[in-house]
């Protein structure tokens, strides 16, 4: 959020206003889309705690809520997911809808900008780092999460228990994702240059094929549990849009 704040002002003080609204609306988007899933997760409690929840996210301050519920065991049978999950789920709303389309842009205005300051090459770096480091992040806590070897033992467990060898898989985490976002946004940032239609026209196409491809195998809301109608619908339309995000542009 820092390098995000002073990537903004740096584009409004050299005029570059449609930037600058562009990383606002893509800050706002990754909020928007927060907040719904916190709606969503608590709607069964009391106005109050919904409100108590949705300041969480406005402040900033649910990502440090989250992490402090998954490390004291915290539980609460009126949610929809459990703290890690939700965790998790914050955490990939971030990134698709923050994190990757606002180093997606820093990295085209850094292309295209004939004066390419070093303030803006670190801010690219910074922004790739904590991609790599967040979606390492789900990965790791999702996989050594005894209830989810329990459940799922042929999927997780791939991370080893010895201190050693989790440290090195987490390291070469953070890089598979860092270096694979890299290579994607500068790719796509290029391809920008050339042709903005034909980039929009690519993103839109793979979603719209990955999202008929989940209707066509029935996976849509199938998983969606304790939701009926439009929420049901939107809450699987929105983690889907974010999955395919993540995958295009973490690797993992």
């Amino acid at each position: 959020m820092i390098s995000d704040a002073g990537v903004i002002k740096t584009y409004q003080a050299s005029g570059n206003t449609s930037g600058a609204n562009s990383l606002i609306a893509m800050i706002g988007s990754s909020l928007a889309a927060q907040l719904l899933f916190t709606y969503t997760q608590n709607r069964k409690k009391s106005k109050w705690v919904i409100l108590r929840e949705l300041a969480f996210v406005v402040s900033f301050l649910k990502p440090g809520v989250d992490a402090y519920r998954v490390a004291t065991g915290y539980e609460d049978k009126d949610t929809l997911f459990n703290p890690l999950v939700e965790m998790a789920i914050g955490k990939c709303a971030e990134l698709a809808l923050e994190s990757v389309p606002g180093g997606l842009l820093q990295a085209y205005m850094f292309v295209n900008s004939p004066e390419k300051t070093m303030f803006l090459l670190m801010s690219i770096l910074i922004s790739t780092l904590t991609t790599g480091f967040a979606s390492a992040m789900i990965s790791y806590d999702m996989d050594i999460s005894v209830a989810n070897r329990k459940e799922v033992p042929l999927f997780y467990g791939y991370i080893k228990d010895g201190n050693t060898e989790r440290g090195i898989t987490f390291v070469l985490l953070i890089l598979l994702a860092a270096f694979h976002n890299l290579s994607r946004t500068i790719g796509t940032a290029l391809l920008l240059s050339v042709s903005k239609e034909l980039t929009f026209g690519i993103i839109i196409a793979e979603q719209v094929f990955y999202h008929l491809y989940k209707a066509v195998r029935r996976d849509y809301v199938l998983w969606v549990v304790g939701l009926e109608g439009w929420l049901k619908y939107s809450v699987a339309f929105v983690i889907h849009s974010v999955a395919k995000v993540l995958l295009d542009y973490t690797g993992e």
